[in-house]
């Protein structure tokens, strides 16, 4: 049985290692985005995990992109969103060893409650055969 901090260590090495995070412009984290960061973070977060010989694991991966501002307004940058959302799809559904796979559940974008940017939301689901 692995712990709930191996999986977010496994997921960090495999984003840290991609596409996916020499696309975006900020940090990845498997703890929290820096305070006052207006960079493209990528935060790993665990939600559950159940089992003993099959595991399954579900984790949010998190990436923040800032909105741009036109004139007087202010608008979700969508090109970045659609590039960082292609590189998550990519890495996330091509992940199957001889122990574990990996599926990406859900994919949502967000706007940001107090600040001008939007999160993809990433939501993975990772079984893990013990």
């Amino acid at each position: 049985m692995i712990s709930v901090i191996d999986i977010k260590d496994i997921v960090y090495m495999l984003v840290k290692s991609s596409d996916l995070a020499n696309s975006a412009n900020g940090i990845v984290s498997k703890t929290i985005r820096p305070t006052d960061s207006n960079a493209e973070d990528i935060v790993i977060s665990v939600l559950d995990q159940e089992g003993k010989q099959m595991q399954q694991f579900i984790l949010n991966v998190n990436i923040y992109v800032s909105d741009l501002i036109k004139e007087k307004d202010i608008i979700e940058n969508s090109q970045r969103i659609r590039l960082l959302c292609t590189k998550s799809i990519e890495l996330f559904e091509s992940i199957v060893t001889d122990n574990w796979r990996c599926e990406l559940q859900k994919q949502i974008i967000i706007k940001v409650e107090g600040k001008d940017e939007h999160c993809i939301n990433n939501r993975i689901l990772i079984n893990y055969l013990n």
